[in-house]
């Protein structure tokens, strides 16, 4: 990602900035609900002041049992949602999943912070991709009395959460949900990137969701992966002890800088590609392995795509999971690609060390942080990393650094991982 021309503030960035393409993909909107954040600018207020919003009051149940983590980060509002002006009948609009619901209306803040009424874009070919996995909440709006008026199932459809934007709206371009697990959202902009560059949308909503609603949930997720008891996720420090479950729903509208009124970022390239290997029984207890090998033949084949050197990267926001061996897998394979030939450190973060652990929306949440770091000029801070590990040889020597106060930056190339069961 980079960010506009106007952003940049050196002379020799303004002198040597290329020629206006208006044909290039830029981000011109963005919306989100995050913990204790009813806006993107709430999310702001939370990075830069080191807030950590993940705590016992965030939870959604009361469960006493000793694998199920007493804290939690979750997003206000859930039950507020205005049916008739969605055009949402009032029996479905009972029965629909919240995710749906909030999603569709951050799509709408979306677009309104884009400069754009909604009404102007009926009939136009607006391509919507929403990422999005597991449902906490579809036993009760499906399986249990409320669903019985027979709108259980457009209601809880996941096809539905983009599907019924795309109605709302009256677009005409290709609707979507996208399950790739923690990677939904970045792999949701992936296929919005991909039919915007063939011409099948001239713009595109492109959104994530995931809400943590039942104390199963974190049964299962600490069985298989580490889940902090602290509610602390200590992303790339000696002492990671796992990440903490949190809510998001979030946004971006996508234009063509041609037809865009504001401009957050450009979108230079967006790839994804299965890069784990499944070792069955024998394997980690996350049932998968990282392979460092498999993801540097990634990296280097994106930029190769991208047409971009990676030295030239002055940012990674890494996904950061503050599981060891995962952690330890991602910066490796960041440091053979990145960390060869640099004249500065590489800086690195994850915003996940700020708010918790996304899921399905935590894609689109790692590049509303970037967004925010090009509009405010500074990376916000990692929290809890006060030892950053030292069996990464480029952050033992200085090659590599994790921005553990708010970074001044120069606001060129960034990039954002993400790493999920589906690579």
């Amino acid at each position: 990602m980079t960010p506009t021309p106007q952003e940049h503030t050196t002379q020799e960035e303004i002198s040597t900035a290329p020629v206006f393409d208006g044909e290039r993909i830029v981000i011109s909107g963005m919306s989100g609900l995050y913990p204790d954040s009813h806006s993107v600018s709430d999310l702001s207020d939370i990075l830069y002041n080191k807030i950590n919003p993940v705590s016992e009051k965030g939870l959604r149940y009361k469960f006493s049992h000793p694998e199920v983590v007493q804290h939690s980060g979750s997003v206000p509002g859930l039950n507020y949602f205005d049916a008739q002006f969605f055009k949402v009948h009032y029996r479905l609009a009972n029965c629909m999943d919240p995710m749906a619901r909030k999603i569709l209306e951050q799509s709408y803040q979306a677009i309104y912070d884009a400069g754009i009424n909604p009404d102007d874009l009926s009939g136009k070919k607006v391509g919507v991709y929403i990422g999005t996995c597991f449902s906490e909440a579809e036993k009760a709006c499906f399986y249990e009395a409320a669903s019985r008026s027979g709108f259980g199932i457009a209601g809880c459809s996941k096809t539905m959460f983009a599907n019924r934007i795309s109605y709302w709206l009256n677009a005409k371009g290709p609707s979507m949900s996208i399950d790739e697990a923690c990677c939904s959202s970045t792999a949701a902009l992936e296929q919005a990137y991909l039919a915007m560059s063939r011409g099948d949308c001239e713009a595109a909503i492109v959104g994530g969701a995931y809400l943590c609603l039942h104390p199963q949930s974190s049964v299962h997720y600490g069985r298989i992966m580490n889940l902090c008891q602290d509610g602390k996720t200590k992303s790339f420090d000696e002492n990671a002890n796992g990440c903490a479950k949190s809510e998001a729903i979030n946004v971006l509208f996508l234009q063509k800088a041609k037809d865009a009124l504001r401009i957050y970022a450009n979108v230079l390239h967006a790839k994804s590609e299965f890069t784990c290997i499944l070792p069955g029984e024998t394997g980690p207890r996350y049932g998968f392995y990282r392979d460092v090998d498999m993801s540097v033949d990634f990296m280097k084949k994106f930029y190769e795509e991208a047409r971009v050197p990676a030295e030239a990267i002055e940012y990674v926001e890494a996904l950061g999971c503050a599981v060891k061996e995962a952690d330890k897998v991602e910066l490796q394979a960041i440091e053979k690609v990145f960390c060869n030939e640099r004249e500065d450190p590489l800086l690195i973060g994850s915003v996940m060390s700020n708010i918790g652990y996304n899921e399905a929306a935590s894609g689109i949440t790692a590049i509303t942080k970037v967004l925010l770091g090009y509009h405010t000029g500074k990376i916000a801070a990692n929290l809890h990393c006060d030892n950053p590990r030292q069996d990464v040889v480029a952050i033992r020597e200085g090659r590599m650094r994790v921005v553990t106060e708010h970074q001044s930056f120069k606001r060129t190339y960034v990039a954002v991982n993400g790493m999920s069961v589906t690579g």
